[in-house]
């Protein structure tokens, strides 16, 4: 009889230990699974830059546990959706105690952006005692210190950069703006000539070369430079135009994006150069153009402008949508989305050509979202740049994002989602 019970109870504590086995087990798998669908989440929406998703899912982590992490990225989402004001407040109640170099410098970055260079400089120099190897925090203090117009020390900054293996191209594009700002243009165009035979080729990139050109006084190489790239239709008008702009009002930071495959001939400025002294010195010869060799690829495509189709705006719960087909597929060299205040966008389309309708067809179907936007105001320049200003009703962050192909496969939709930040 008690053989049988210890039997019993031996048997009941195996069950018990079984099944405990087998809740912990289920439990962890539970775990597991919603650990994997958020990271699945998150890498979709970073793909398609939801910012708006991004930031949603952030919150809900925050709720649930708050960590510096967690609100780093956050407050990386909210930088990055151009809601810097919302960046700051999520980074404020850790960063007097924060000992992590990259949180420090998204604050500054933050800061930067809002205008508050004194006090980013504060923040970019703890990140640097904290890690003098951070090559972001020494890239971005050279840019606040030409804000600051601290020209030598920003010098310095970008140097250091550098010296830590920062993007050695970004640091490059900085010292060239640097040079322009202080009207060395001879050095600029050498700095922004390397970044050119790498295979850079960019829109910001080649107008920087052409004003260095202009301003070198190089203006036969310039038309050539601007007819070549097809920077402008009426290439004297605009190098006439440029030699009246101020070197402030050109520059811009970390602009470089790579377009050309590695093996392509380059462009020399020096070779043609000399093109021209030779045509110079013969007379003969002198008629004969002068022949631009073009950039190479193993499948070198003529590019060709991007035709608007048709323009959408339409209204959804919680965001207005406007919606671009065109006939080429629109990258990040072809637009520029910049956010002016809490409510006014700047949206620049380069090397477009308008539909039928014209530039009025194109302001009215965006003003058909009567509920979110103000004002929209639309002007196209002689160089086929439209600029479409945007005012909205309400302080607002806008997403844009490839939306694939129009429903009868015809043209590539562009969309921008402009969300209420009160909702």
């Amino acid at each position: 009889m008690n053989h049988f019970s210890t039997y019993s109870h031996v048997r009941l504590y195996v069950i018990a230990i079984c099944s405990l086995l087998f809740l912990i087990t289920g439990c962890q798998n539970n775990t597991l699974k919603y650990s994997l669908d958020e990271q699945q989440k998150i890498y979709i929406h970073e793909t398609t830059k939801n910012y708006s998703g991004l930031i949603e899912l952030y919150k809900t982590r925050l709720k649930q546990n708050d960590t510096e992490l967690t609100r780093y990225k956050l407050a990386q989402a909210y930088y990055l959706s151009n809601d810097f004001d919302s960046a700051k407040r999520v980074l404020k109640p850790i960063i007097s105690t924060s000992r992590d170099d990259h949180t420090l410098v998204l604050y500054g970055r933050v800061e930067a952006k809002l205008g508050q260079y004194q006090q980013a400089l504060v923040h970019l120099e703890q990140a640097l005692t904290i890690n003098p190897k951070n090559g972001e925090g020494y890239n971005l203090k050279g840019i606040v210190l030409i804000k600051m117009k601290q020209y030598d020390a920003a010098r310095y900054a970008f140097i250091q950069a550098r010296d830590t293996f920062y993007d050695e191209n970004k640091v490059i594009n900085n010292l060239a703006m640097l040079s322009i700002l202080n009207q060395e243009y001879a050095q600029a165009y050498k700095q922004l000539n390397v970044l050119y035979n790498k295979g850079y080729r960019n829109r910001a990139l080649l107008h920087n070369i052409l004003y260095t050109l202009v301003k070198l006084d190089h203006e036969q190489l310039a038309k050539t430079f601007c007819i070549e790239h097809k920077l402008s239709q009426n290439p004297t008008i605009l190098i006439q135009e440029l030699k009246q702009i101020e070197p402030i009002n050109t520059i811009k930071f970390n602009e470089i994006v790579p377009e050309q495959e590695k093996n392509q001939k380059q462009f020399s400025f020096e070779k043609i150069a000399e093109q021209q002294k030779q045509l110079t010195a013969n007379p003969k010869t002198a008629q004969k153009p002068i022949i631009v060799p073009k950039a190479v690829t193993k499948n070198s495509v003529a590019k060709t402008q991007s035709t608007i189709v048709a323009v959408r705006s339409g209204e959804h719960p919680t965001f207005s949508r406007i919606t671009l087909e065109t006939t080429h597929k629109l990258d990040k060299s072809h637009y520029l989305i910049e956010q002016l205040s809490p409510t006014k966008f700047r949206v620049t389309l380069y090397d477009v050509t308008l539909p039928a309708g014209g530039i009025n067809y194109v302001k009215n179907r965006i003003s058909n979202s009567n509920r979110d936007f103000l004002q929209v105001n639309t002007t196209l320049t002689a160089e086929k740049t439209l600029v479409i200003d945007i005012q909205t009703k309400q302080n607002s962050i806008v997403k844009d994002f490839y939306a694939g192909l129009s429903a009868k496969q015809k043209g590539h939709c562009f969309a921008l989602d402009f969300y209420s930040i009160n909702k």
